[in-house]
């Protein structure tokens, strides 16, 4: 846990946990071309349609796959510092839709930036689920009507996209990762609580290694990249590193095994 005064200012939070792991840290101005404010993206289809359309391209021109692709990538970026302050230390981030801004660069959400307020102690799971679903669902309601995916699926991704940086964060801040994973799933209750229809769930994946054991996330619903490559889910038996690493439909077997290697080639 950081040792950290009641009332954090941003620069210094973002520094902080950019110290933590690279993908933690985020800026706090939002100048130039290419950001967007959550309000913006909320206010009409226009911002959603210009994100689907710049994600067409990665998505092999199937929609229903630039829609996953997304939320997936947009839950990414803007959960991903505020569950590891959530998770590290029981720490608040400010996102509001006004003050949250993503950055676009091609068809990747690259950075995020948070422009106003203060980093408070003692956040809840229910008030990280509230900023949460305070954020994404205009998006994924807008997502739906554009292209032909699902709100429970999108719902169930954006699940998924909170095991990441729970179990990168249980790897990195040495937290214990049965309780990292119980205080996310809670996080998971309260969006449900609050009307997301989450259908599926991520599972932690234990990986043992000459270092120890690692934390590693199992999705419960598939992105759709094998749409794009023109495989099937039956592929995944087959030919599983043309799938995600943490795809439902890979073997478990054949996961461990990837992700071992990838922890033992690490420089000591």
């Amino acid at each position: 846990m950081f040792a950290a005064t009641a009332t954090e200012p941003l620069d210094a939070a973002a520094r902080r946990l950019e110290r933590l792991h690279p993908s933690f840290g985020f800026v706090t101005s939002a100048g130039g071309d290419g950001w967007t404010t959550l309000a913006d993206a909320a206010a009409g289809p226009g911002v959603v349609a210009a994100w689907l359309d710049r994600l067409d391209d990665d998505a092999g021109g199937h929609r229903n796959v630039a829609a996953s692709y997304l939320v997936l990538r947009l839950t990414g970026r803007i959960t991903t510092a505020l569950l590891a302050s959530y998770l590290v230390d029981g720490r608040s981030l400010p996102l509001e839709p006004s003050t949250t801004h993503v950055h676009v660069d091609g068809a990747q959400f690259d950075r995020l930036a948070l422009t106003g307020g203060d980093v408070d102690d003692d956040v809840s799971a229910a008030e990280v689920a509230r900023r949460l679903h305070t954020l994404l669902a205009p998006v994924i309601e807008t997502a739906a009507g554009l292209a032909p995916y699902g709100v429970r699926t999108m719902w169930s991704s954006v699940a998924d996209r909170l095991g990441g940086p729970a179990v990168l964060a249980a790897n990195a801040a040495g937290l214990d990762p049965d309780e990292t994973w119980r205080r996310t799933h809670a996080v998971v209750d309260e969006l449900v609580a609050l009307g997301a229809p989450v259908r599926r769930r991520p599972r932690l994946l234990r990986v043992p290694w000459s270092g120890g054991v690692a934390a590693g996330s199992v999705k419960g619903t598939c992105c759709l990249k094998y749409v794009v490559d023109d495989l099937r889910p039956r592929d995944a038996r087959q030919q599983p590193a043309a799938f995600c690493g943490g795809c439902p439909y890979v073997d478990d077997e054949v996961r461990v095994a990837r992700r071992r290697a990838a922890l033992e080639r690490r420089p000591s």
